[in-house]
C-alpha cells in the first residue's frame, strides 16, 4: 500500500510540475559561452526542478544563511531519517557528483552523513558524505585569511559545501527516477544543493597507450612520488586505484615525462601528510619542471582542510599542480579539490590546460603567474574556491603575456573573483561563465605588488555572462566581501601599486548583479584608457555604472540598461574621470541597401525598417526608445546630442547627431 501511495504520490507531482526530465538548461550554451562540452547534466534542489519532502531554502543573498552560497541562492534540507530529493534524469549515467553542506562540529573537523539512492524505487547503494573539508572561517577583526576552527562570537563562515563524486556500481537508465534519502536516523539538517550525473568513459588501459617508452607503476615496489621521480623522461602509467602518499611529487628536469591515470574517476593521488605540523604542511601536490610534460587523467585530493598552517601565509600548504612545467606541456583531464590552489603555475611558456575540474579549493582555482607565456586554460570547470578562480598576477620576477582562460564555468566562488588579472601584457579572458560569485564576478586592480599593466595592447575580457555578481557594503558576515565592502559584478579599481590601463571589456551581459553592475574606482593610481562596449546590464541592486572617486579616461559605446531605473543606470561622473562615447571601433558598418538613421528637421529619422526591433540609446547608454516596427519608416522626437540607434536582430549600429 506504501508503495501504491508513493507511486501515485510521484505521478500526481510529475503531472503538477510538468517535471518530465529535469536537468538544467543553460542558455548561454547556445552562444558558446563556458564549460559548453562538460559531460554531466545537472539536476538542481529547487522549486520546480525537484521532487521532495524536504524543506526548500527560498533564495536570499544574506551570508549568515546556508543557502546564500548555494546555487541560485537556494537548496534543499533533509531533516529527518527518509526523507528525500528525486528527479528524472535525461540520459544513462554511472557517474554522479553531489554538492552538499553538513554542519560543522565543535572543532572545525566536521560531520559525517549517509545518503542511500534509489532508482525506480529499487535501492542502488549508500553515498558516504564528510563536512571535514568545508566550512572556513573568517575573524571579524583580524586576518582575512581563514583558518578551520569555528567560534560564533568572533568569526563569520564561508565554504559551507563540498561535493562528493561516486562512480555507481550500475548505470541509472535515462528516464528513470533516482532518487537521494536521508539513511540516518537524527534530526540533523542535511543539505542538497544539486548532483550531477554523467556517463563514465571507460578507463584508459597501460595497453591503450601508443608508446614504446612507458611503465607501469606498481605499488608494492616503491612510494608514488619515488617512482615518479625515478622515471623521468618516461611515460608513467598509475592504473586504476587510490594511491596515498605523504610527499610532494616532484618532477626536476623532467622533460618529456608523461603522468598518465586510467581516468579522473578511477585513478585518485591521495596527498595524505597533514597540514597540522609544520615539518609537512608543504608535503603535496605535483610540482614539475621541465619541457614536454603531461599530466593526465587523474584525481588529486589531500587530507588537508585549510588554506595555510597556522593560519600563515608563509606556510602554504600546497598546490594541486606548481612549478613552471617548461615549454609546450600538457595538462588534460584532472580533477583537483581540497589543496591551496587546484593551481599556480610560474614561468610556463605553451602550457595548455583543458578539460579539467579546479573546486572546492582554499585559494586560487588556477593562477598563471610570474612570468608565464602564451598559456592556455579552456573547456574548464571551477567551483567554491576561496580565492579568484582565473587569475593571472604577473609579480615582481616576471611579466604574463598573452594568456588565455577561455570556455570556462565557474560557479559558487566565495571570496575574490570568477577571473581577475593583475598587472600583465594581452592577457584575455573570453566565451566564460560565472554564476553566482559571492563576491566580484570579473576584477582588474593594482591592489598586489608587481609589474604593471602594459601600455602595449589590451588586457580584454569578451563575451562573458556573469549572474549574480558584485556584492553590497555592509557589515561581514552579513554582506559585503570579506572587510564589508562593495564589489561590482565588474570591479576595475585602481588602488595601491601602479596605474590600471590598457583594459579592454566588450560583448559582456550582466544579469541580476547583486548591487552595482560596474564599479569603476581609483585611490592613489589612475585608470588609463578604459573601453566599454557592447555592455548589457539587466538588473541590478543599485546602479549599472558605479564611478567611486574615479582618476583618469575612459571611452564606452552601446551600455544597454535592462530592468533598471533611468535614475540609476549611473551615478555622478567624477571631474577626474573623462569617459566618452567612441564608437569608431563598435559600430559596424551598414550598407547603402540596408536602413539608415539620420538627422531629418531636427528629429531622429530612421527608414527602412519593417518589422524589426530598434533601440536608441544616449551617451551615457541609457536606452530612450524601442519599439517594433511593422513599417519602413518613423521619426522620433528626441532631445539634441549624439545617440547610438541599434537594429537588434542584426546586432548591428549606427551613430547619429541630433543638433
Amino acid at each position: 500500500m506504501k508503495r501504491l501511495f508513493f507511486l501515485f504520490s510521484v505521478f500526481y507531482f510529475m503531472l503538477l510540475n510538468n517535471l518530465s526530465a529535469q536537468q538544467v538548461t543553460f542558455p548561454d550554451d547556445a552562444i558558446n559561452r563556458g564549460f559548453v562540452n562538460r559531460p554531466y547534466l545537472r539536476y538542481e534542489a529547487e522549486v520546480g526542478k525537484c521532487i521532495t519532502d524536504g524543506t526548500i531554502l527560498s533564495p536570499t543573498n544574506d551570508q549568515r544563511t546556508l543557502q546564500s552560497e548555494a546555487s541560485n541562492q537556494s537548496a534543499v534540507n533533509l531533516i529527518n531519517k527518509g526523507s528525500y530529493v528525486q528527479w528524472t534524469n535525461s540520459a544513462s549515467a554511472d557517474g554522479l557528483t553531489l554538492r552538499f553542506s553538513l554542519p560543522d562540529n565543535s572543532v572545525g573537523t566536521g560531520t559525517q552523513g549517509t545518503f542511500d539512492l534509489y532508482v525506480n524505487d529499487t535501492f542502488v547503494q549508500s553515498i558516504t558524505v564528510n563536512s571535514y573539508w568545508a566550512w572556513q572561517y573568517f575573524l571579524y577583526n583580524g586576518s582575512k585569511y581563514p583558518d578551520n576552527i569555528p567560534s560564533t562570537s568572533t568569526k563569520f563562515p564561508r565554504m559551507r559545501f563540498d561535493e562528493t563524486h561516486v562512480k555507481l556500481s550500475e548505470k541509472i537508465p535515462a528516464n528513470a527516477i533516482f532518487r537521494l534519502v536521508k539513511a540516518d536516523d537524527n534530526t540533523v539538517p542535511y543539505t542538497i544543493d544539486f548532483v550531477e550525473l554523467e556517463d563514465v568513459p571507460a578507463p584508459v588501459t597501460f595497453e591503450s597507450i601508443p608508446d614504446s617508452n612507458k611503465v607501469m607503476y606498481t605499488p608494492d615496489l616503491v612510494p608514488i612520488y619515488s617512482f615518479i621521480a625515478n622515471n623521468r623522461g618516461k611515460t608513467i602509467y598509475i592504473p586504476a586505484g587510490r594511491y596515498e602518499t605523504d610527499r610532494r611529487i616532484i618532477l626536476t628536469s623532467g622533460d618529456n615525462t608523461k603522468i598518465l591515470g586510467a581516468g579522473m574517476w578511477y585513478t585518485e593521488i591521495y596527498f595524505n601528510a597533514s597540514s597540522d605540523y609544520k615539518s609537512t604542511y608543504n608535503y603535496r601536490g605535483i610540482e614539475a619542471y621541465g619541457n614536454n610534460i603531461v599530466v593526465q587523467d587523474l584525481y588529486l585530493n589531500t587530507v588537508n582542510n585549510k588554506r595555510y598552517y597556522d593560519n600563515n601565509s608563509i606556510y602554504q600548504v600546497g598546490k594541486g599542480l606548481q612549478g613552471s612545467f617548461g615549454t609546450n606541456s600538457i595538462i588534460k583531464n584532472v580533477w583537483i579539490e581540497h589543496f591551496e590552489c587546484g593551481g599556480w603555475i610560474e614561468g610556463a611558456v605553451n602550457l595548455l590546460i583543458t578539460n579539467s575540474r579546479f573546486r572546492n579549493n582554499y585559494a586560487d582555482g588556477m593562477n598563471l603567474a610570474n612570468a608565464c607565456i602564451n598559456c592556455t586554460v579552456d573547456n574548464c570547470s571551477f567551483r567554491n574556491n576561496g580565492d579568484d578562480d582565473m587569475a593571472s598576477w604577473s609579480r615582481a620576477t616576471g611579466l604574463c603575456e598573452n594568456n588565455t582562460f577561455r570556455y570556462c564555468t565557474s560557479e559558487n566562488n566565495w571570496r575574490a573573483s570568477a577571473i581577475g588579472f593583475f598587472g600583465g601584457k594581452q592577457n584575455k579572458a573570453y566565451n566564460c561563465v560565472v554564476f553566482d560569485p559571492m563576491e566580484a564576478g570579473l576584477r582588474v586592480t593594482s591592489d598586489f605588488p608587481g609589474m604593471p599593466f602594459s601600455s602595449d595592447g589590451f588586457t580584454e575580457f569578451h563575451d562573458i555572462s556573469v549572474y549574480k555578481g558584485g556584492v553590497a557594503n555592509g557589515t561581514m558576515g552579513i554582506s559585503g566581501d570579506l572587510w564589508g565592502n562593495q564589489q561590482g559584478a565588474i570591479q576595475i579599481n585602481s588602488t595601491s601599486q601602479y596605474d590600471v590601463q590598457n583594459i579592454k571589456f566588450y560583448n559582456i551581459d550582466l544579469y541580476n548583479s547583486k548591487y552595482n553592475a560596474v564599479f569603476i574606482g581609483s585611490t592613489n593610481t589612475y585608470i588609463r584608457n578604459l573601453i566599454l562596449n557592447n555592455i548589457n546590464i539587466n538588473g541590478t541592486g543599485n546602479y549599472g555604472l558605479y564611478f567611486s572617486s574615479a582618476k583618469g579616461n575612459g571611452t564606452y559605446c552601446n551600455i544597454i540598461y535592462n530592468n533598471i531605473s533611468a535614475s540609476t543606470n549611473y551615478n555622478s561622473l567624477p571631474s577626474a574621470f573623462t569617459f566618452l562615447e567612441d564608437c569608431t571601433s563598435a559600430v559596424k558598418s551598414i550598407s547603402a541597401n540596408q536602413f539608415k538613421a539620420f538627422n531629418s528637421k531636427g528629429k531622429l529619422h530612421i527608414s527602412g525598417l519593417e518589422n524589426l526591433s530598434v533601440s536608441v540609446f544616449n551617451q551615457m547608454g541609457g536606452r530612450v526608445f524601442h519599439t517594433l516596427f511593422a513599417y519602413k519608416d518613423v521619426e522620433v522626437p528626441i532631445n539634441p546630442g549624439f545617440y547610438i540607434v541599434r537594429w537588434n536582430e542584426l546586432n548591428q549600429c549606427q551613430k547619429v547627431l541630433i543638433p
